[in-house]
């Protein structure tokens, strides 16, 4: 049975992975099929919640499942005022509920303002069209006064294992060479993208305790990659002037949803530490979800807490092998469908203006070459998409290296490079001189 490197694999590969998973039993190809049709089911709900007046703590919306027991199965925390909230379920009947966290313990306490919400489900497909006032969904308004009305009781073990998850992905710490990011997990979030998540896997984790004197750089990693991918570049990253961030995601689901759970992620933690800024350095198709998650940022008129992004041979444009994904009866990974030329979502990617104060630096690499890929190539991706022309007028530094589209993680004039455009982008800003 084939086997998946933590290191990323070009797209070609992978289509030849599926044929040989095809003809081979027990391929993760058919764990992946009942995994994605599972999220084809899904539901999901977004819209606005907001405060009557001006919140004491941070807006707290869950989702339950109706019953006779109601059963809490997602949540998501708003750190302001007003803003758009996320979530999804396995099919069924639901209600929503969301209170003002006054007390900030992320349970519903007596005299904090709530309010029940009976939501219409959308498509899983939604979340790559953010809601916006205009269109009236899902629009959540806490009263200033506590409700009177009797609360489903949904604040049980169940609720705490949520938030527990929750505070365990977004924050943790984690050392680069731990079984979490080993490479039967890769798998598992290529082939099983869901139980990856339902067991906890994925998340933005610490690799020292956090210090308010130093800027975050999140790496993120491409698809079937990990944190261990960054392993040669945070060694080298001056640890007096930054701290290194990790995000690990299920590559298996789409680009779309794994931008969203970065975007959680970030926000959650600017709320809890209020950082004035960070880095992002992205590898691969970690670039398409970057993008993805500034430009929910932006389509919610908020700021994003970042001054510099760094991506590293990403397929602006898709991977032609991605188109051949979709074929035969088996479902396929999110993100292979993502990957394809003119999809959906790359469609869209570039619609939304890139903010002012953020800066851009593109690498790429030259030195592969694959016969599988038109045209010149590192070996994975072709140049021509990682160099699109609408890419190259948004970036304020690009650089070539002789490498392919894996070892130019490895590459000492890579890093060497790119240590020094952190140092001179981190200079620009006067608070961080």
């Amino acid at each position: 049975m084939p086997t998946i490197a933590a290191h990323g694999l070009s797209h070609a590969l992978r289509i030849a992975l599926i044929a040989l998973c095809v003809m081979a039993s027990g391929c993760g190809l058919l764990q992946a099929d009942r995994q994605m049709r599972r999220l084809d089911a899904a539901v999901y709900f977004t819209g606005i919640a907001e405060t009557e007046k001006e919140a004491r703590g941070p807006i707290v919306v869950v989702l339950y499942r109706l019953g006779a027991t109601p059963e809490p199965v997602f949540l998501d925390v708003i750190p302001r005022s007003r803003g758009v909230y996320h979530l999804a379920g396995p099919p069924g009947q639901y209600g929503i509920l969301a209170f003002e966290d006054v007390d900030r313990d992320m349970a519903y306490g007596s005299g904090e303002p709530a309010v029940l919400y009976e939501g219409t489900a959308l498509s899983i497909d939604a979340v790559d069209d953010p809601p916006t006032a205009a269109k009236g969904l899902g629009h959540i308004r806490i009263p200033s006064i506590a409700t009177t009305k009797a609360l489903p009781p949904v604040f049980d073990e169940a609720y705490a294992a949520l938030v527990r998850r929750r505070n365990e992905g977004f924050g943790a710490q984690a050392a680069i060479d731990e079984g979490r990011f080993a490479p039967s997990r890769v798998r598992e979030g290529l082939f099983q993208p869901l139980r990856f998540v339902e067991e906890g896997r994925a998340g933005l984790f610490m690799l020292e305790p956090y210090d308010p004197k130093r800027i975050p750089v999140i790496f993120v990693h491409g698809a079937g990659g990990s944190p261990r991918d960054w392993e040669h570049v945070i060694d080298k990253l001056d640890r007096t002037r930054f701290q290194p961030w990790v995000f690990f995601y299920p590559s298996g689901f789409s680009i779309g949803l794994s931008a969203l759970f970065l975007n959680n992620a970030v926000d959650e933690l600017h709320y809890r530490y209020a950082f004035p800024t960070s880095v992002v350095v992205a590898h691969s198709m970690g670039g398409l979800v970057t993008r993805g998650a500034l430009n929910i940022i932006v389509r919610e008129g908020r700021a994003p807490p970042v001054h510099h992004v760094v991506t590293i041979s990403t397929p602006w444009l898709g991977h032609s092998a991605a188109r051949w994904a979709d074929i035969g009866p088996t479902r396929v990974p999110g993100s292979w469908l993502d990957m394809a030329p003119n999809s959906p979502y790359l469609s869209e990617l570039m619609v939304v203006p890139r903010p002012a104060d953020i800066r851009y630096t593109l690498f790429f690499g030259f030195g592969g070459h694959s016969r599988f890929v038109s045209g010149n190539n590192d070996g994975a991706v072709s140049l021509d998409s990682v160099l699109a022309p609408d890419i190259q007028s948004r970036a304020d530094f690009i650089f070539g290296f002789d490498e392919d589209h894996i070892s130019i993680l490895r590459s000492s004039e890579m890093v060497d490079m790119l240590m020094q455009r952190l140092r001179d982008e981190a200079s620009r800003l006067p608070a961080l001189r």
